[in-house]
Parts: C-alpha cells; sequence; structure tokens
C-alpha cells in the first residue's frame, strides 16, 4: 500500500507528452505529491541516470522504461529539452565507428535498469517497474531474442502498456499521433498502475475522457 511519500515518475514520451499520460491520472487517483521526471524521447540509460541522480530516501518511484535500443546525446537534450528516441545499431548508419549493435543496445537498457533497481533497494526507495512495451521489442518493431545476464525479472512485471493497449481502446478519435490517447493512458493507471501500488480508483466519465482524447492535435 503506497503511503504519504512523494510518488516520482518516470519514463519516456509515453509518461510525460503534448498531453494527459498516466502520471495525470496517478495523481488523480493518489492524491498524493506526484512529481513527473519523463522525458520525451528518452532512453533506458536516461530514466536510469534521472532516477539515480533525483530519488531519495523514502520516495515512491514509479517507472515505465522505454525500448531497449534508444540511445541518448547529452549535446542533443541540452539543446532541444527532449531525446532523440532513435536506436543507433550498425543497420541505420552509414557512420559505424559509434553505431552499437542491438545486442549491445539491449545489454545496456538491461544494465541501467538493474542498475536503477539496486540503488532503489539500496537507499530504501520503493520502486515499481512498468514496460512501455515488450522489453525485447525495441524500436525496429522485430522481437529479438537475447537474455538479460543480469537479474532483472522484467517477465514478472505488469502487463506492457502496448500490449495492454490491444484491448483496450481509446475513447476519442483517431490521429496520425501513435501516442497512446488519454483515455488510454487513464485505462492502464486504473486497471494495471493503481493495482500494483495498491491505490483505489474510481471511474472518469467516458464522456471526460472523449473530451480528453479529441483534445489532441498533430504537431
Amino acid at each position: 500500500m503506497v503511503n504519504n511519500n512523494m510518488i516520482k515518475t518516470y519514463g519516456c514520451s509515453s509518461t510525460q507528452y503534448r498531453w494527459q499520460t498516466w502520471p495525470d491520472f496517478l495523481k488523480i487517483f493518489s492524491k498524493q505529491t506526484v512529481k513527473n521526471f519523463g522525458i520525451s524521447g528518452a532512453s533506458n540509460e536516461i530514466i536510469s541516470r534521472t532516477i539515480c541522480k533525483t530519488a531519495k530516501k523514502d520516495d515512491i518511484i514509479v517507472v515505465m522504461w522505454s525500448m531497449f535500443d534508444r540511445v541518448h546525446s547529452d549535446i542533443f537534450y541540452k539543446k532541444n529539452k527532449f531525446c532523440e528516441g532513435k536506436y543507433n545499431s550498425r543497420s541505420d548508419r552509414k557512420d559505424n565507428n559509434y553505431a552499437y549493435s542491438l545486442e549491445q543496445l539491449y545489454d545496456r537498457s538491461v544494465e541501467y535498469i538493474w542498475l536503477a533497481n539496486k540503488f532503489c533497494n539500496d537507499n530504501n526507495i520503493k520502486i515499481y517497474n512498468f514496460l512501455v512495451t515488450i522489453f525485447e521489442l525495441g524500436e525496429t518493431k522485430s522481437i529479438q531474442q537475447f537474455s538479460p545476464y543480469l537479474k532483472i525479472d522484467h517477465h514478472k512485471w505488469p502487463i506492457d502498456f502496448g500490449s495492454f493497449r490491444l484491448s483496450h481502446k481509446k475513447v476519442g478519435k483517431e490521429i496520425k499521433d501513435a501516442h497512446p490517447a488519454p483515455s488510454e493512458h487513464y485505462f492502464y493507471c486504473k486497471e494495471v498502475i493503481c493495482p500494483a501500488l495498491g491505490i483505489k480508483t474510481f471511474d472518469i466519465p467516458l464522456d471526460q475522457l472523449k473530451k480528453l482524447d479529441d483534445s489532441r492535435s498533430e504537431i
């Protein structure tokens, strides 16, 4: 059961975007202080680093890990205030000097997830892990057959957001932007995240969710 300590949320654009995401609904349901550290386009490297830099003793950390094959550039982030959100493998670069294999990107993600969880466990910080999609499914949209060499137990985590969305359609209009709509964030927060945290929920009328969905616009 979540207590009265601060809840801090982390992730990529499925955690912080141009419209309401699951931390916004978590704040409504929990009635606790919720601070969102999500960064659009973030790799698991920067998500992990942000947790280690900002999480404090007795905090409650809720993290939605991103695709394993994303890379992060501090220079790009400082200039644009968001990350690239693109994988960087030998198949997508002409200059291979700084490229990574998909397996190396997978291992890096495992390492950073392991590091964040160890940091939290060592500092009396409760961490709840969720996934934006199946962990082995990266930006390539192809499932990889890699296995973690560090224990992160991601197969024991709740259903990932992407798989959940297959059976929970948005309430409002369709747009070209493929990011989850507010209603999809609501359903995932209500049916997956809050039960994991021991937070009681309530129904938000569908007409209100439809208004949130329909207020979205293309960039």
